[in-house]
């Protein structure tokens, strides 16, 4: 388990970018199959170019965590960028974004691998469209709602999770994703995460805690209230996987 919180983590420029700076919460050194990274745009920034860079073959997300603005890619099409508004992009598509609010747009952009760049590699999907649908899984102290699948092309998984204490986790709600390499990033919510079987424990900060399970750690969630957490998972989840602590659920692989 690797524990980072945004406060202690330096601005500096982001590496799959010429034009991007912010705060490194998952690097190339953990090895979890991408990277991650929180930054913050205003609106004197006008049309910031994402892109992962020319020399670069990697898939560009971004999930908007606060802030307003538009996205507008090469091919003339424009989208409303809002809280909890998830964009995925293919290496081969270019966009700008423009923010037209007058509070900050805070953005966690993640990269990975892209083995088949295209035109047509862009999935767009607001919170609002996957809740009551088969993406919005209930693991039973929470729900997971799914932006990404395997299905949609890309190789990583992002989610928007919930998470809260029940009844029967008093000693907490138990996560092991055994085939996956997770990092939980939580944007709200109080609490702490406990693994080897107690022996570990860090709590949530409250400007944003990134928690990477880079050894597939089984671990327990306790958190105080419900807390809203950004997960990613590589390889991507089929869609109904849930979190078990007798193996950690995974159809990864079936057709």
């Amino acid at each position: 388990m690797i524990v980072r919180n945004t406060v202690d983590v330096p601005i500096a420029p982001v590496p799959n970018t010429s034009v991007l700076r912010g705060k490194e919460l998952v690097s190339p050194a953990d090895e979890m199959g991408y990277t991650a990274y929180e930054i913050v745009l205003t609106r004197d920034q006008n049309e910031v170019e994402l892109h992962p860079g020319e020399c670069l073959a990697s898939n560009h997300m971004y999930y908007c965590i606060s802030g307003r603005g538009r996205c507008s890619l090469e091919d003339g099409r424009e989208f409303k960028v809002t809280p909890d508004f998830f964009m995925a992009f293919s290496s081969a598509v270019k966009c700008k974004v423009t923010v037209t609010s007058d509070d900050p747009m805070r953005l966690y952009c993640l990269y990975c691998q892209d083995d088949n760049p295209s035109k047509d590699g862009v999935v767009v999907r607001s919170l609002s469209e996957i809740i009551g649908t088969d993406r919005d899984v209930d693991f039973g102290s929470g729900h997971s709602r799914r932006f990404l699948l395997r299905d949609d092309s890309f190789p990583i998984t992002v989610t928007n999770t919930t998470i809260m204490m029940g009844d029967d986790t008093e000693k907490g709600v138990p996560m092991w994703y055994k085939h996956h390499k997770e990092a939980c990033y939580y944007i709200s919510g109080n609490g702490k995460y406990v693994w080897e079987e107690g022996k570990e424990e860090a709590e949530f900060h409250p400007k944003g805690t990134a928690f990477l399970m880079n050894k597939n750690d089984p671990h327990y969630a306790m958190p105080t209230g419900e807390a809203i957490t950004i997960c990613a998972f590589f390889p991507a989840l089929v869609g109904n996987e849930k979190h078990v602590f007798s193996g950690g659920y995974s159809v990864y692989g079936a057709s």
